[in-house]
C-alpha cells in the first residue's frame, strides 16, 4: 500500500480534525513511523481520538496498525543515517558476522520460496528468443548487472552491457527495439534516472525483465516481467546474495533449455579462451 496516495484519495471525505491530521502526516510521515499516539496528538494539537479516527478513515483498525504500515514503507527506503542507526540496533561487536550471514541467507530463502516459477520460465523464454540481451543497473546495481552479463555471455551470443545514463551518454538506447530484452537490476531507493530509463526502454518497445525488491507501488506496469528479489538485511547496504543467486539460476536454466545450440556456442567460446590464454 502507498500510504501517501491512500491519504490523498481520502481527503475529500475527511472531517476537519481528520484533515488536520492528514495534512500533518503528508509533511511528517516519519513521525508516524516512530512516535507514540500521544506524541503525535500533542504535535498536531489534537485529540488522540481524532488521530485514531483518521487511521480508521484509511481502513486501519487503529493507530498501531497504521504505524506498522508506515514503518514497512520506511523499511525499504531509509536514508543512510537511518540505516546506520538500524545497523547498530540490530548488531553488536560479537554478532555482526553471524547476523550478516543469517540475514543474507534469509533473503535468498525468501526470494526463491516466493518466486513465481511461471514468471521465471517466462524470463527464460524471453532471454532465449531475444535477438540481443542487455543488462543494466546503476550505482551498486551496476555490479549486479555486470555479473549477470558475464553469466549470460557464457551461454548465448549477443549479450551486452547497456551503458545508458553514465556520463550523460544515452544514445545507445536508440538502437534497441522490440526484438531485444533488457534485464534491469533496480533496488530501493529508486533514483529518478533509473525510473526514466525504464520509461524510455518501454517507448522503444524493448522487452524488460525487472529484478527489484518490494514494495512495487511506483514501478507497477513498467516492465514485461517483474522478479521480486529480497535484499534488505537491516544493514548499511543491501545484500547482493539473492540477485547473484538469481543470475546464476537464470544462466544455468537458460543453458539447459538451449540444449545443443548452447553446447556448440560454449565449445567455440572455450576454444577462443584457450587461443587467448594458453
Amino acid at each position: 500500500m502507498n500510504i501517501v496516495n491512500t491519504i490523498k484519495e481520502n481527503l475529500d471525505g475527511m472531517t476537519k480534525s481528520e484533515y488536520k491530521v492528514a495534512v500533518y502526516c503528508l509533511s511528517n510521515l516519519k513521525d508516524f513511523a516512530f512516535d507514540t499516539l500521544d506524541t503525535i496528538a500533542e504535535k498536531i494539537d489534537i485529540s488522540t481520538t481524532s488521530v485514531i479516527r483518521f487511521c480508521r478513515r484509511l481502513g486501519f483498525p487503529g493507530y498501531k496498525s497504521f504505524q506498522e504500515e508506515v514503518r514497512s514503507g520506511f523499511k525499504y527506503e531509509p536514508d543512510l543515517p537511518d540505516k546506520f542507526k538500524r545497523n547498530l540496533k540490530n548488531t553488536d561487536g560479537n554478532n555482526i558476522f553471524s547476523k550478516a550471514i543469517e540475514k543474507g541467507i534469509s533473503c535468498i530463502e525468501k526470494t526463491f520460496s516466493e518466486l513465481p516459477y511461471e514468471r521465471f520460465y517466462e524470463c527464460i523464454d524471453i532471454l532465449g528468443k531475444a535477438n540481443r540481451v542487455f543488462c543494466f543497473g546503476m550505482k551498486e546495481s551496476f555490479a549486479l548487472a555486470h555479473y549477470a552479463y558475464t553469466r549470460f555471455l557464457t551461454v548465448r551470443d549477443n549479450v551486452f552491457m547497456l551503458s545508458a545514463g553514465y556520463n550523460g551518454e544515452i544514445e545507445s538506447i536508440l538502437s534497441l527495439n522490440e526484438k531485444d530484452v533488457c534485464v534491469v537490476f533496480l533496488f530501493h531507493r529508486y533514483t529518478k534516472q533509473s525510473l526514466k530509463i525504464l520509461e524510455v526502454l518501454k517507448k522503444q518497445n524493448v522487452r524488460i525483465i525487472l529484478v527489484t525488491s518490494p514494495p512495487f507501488d511506483t514501478i507497477e506496469g513498467k516492465s514485461d516481467v517483474l522478479i521480486p528479489c529480497y535484499v534488505d538485511v537491516d544493514g548499511i547496504k543491501n545484500s547482493a546474495l539473492s540477485p547473484v543467486c538469481l543470475a546464476d539460476c537464470l544462466c544455468n536454466t537458460l543453458a539447459t533449455v538451449g540444449g545443443e545450440k548452447t553446447l556448440e556456442y560454449m565449445k567455440k567460446s572455450e576454444q577462443l579462451f584457450k587461443d587467448f590464454i594458453f
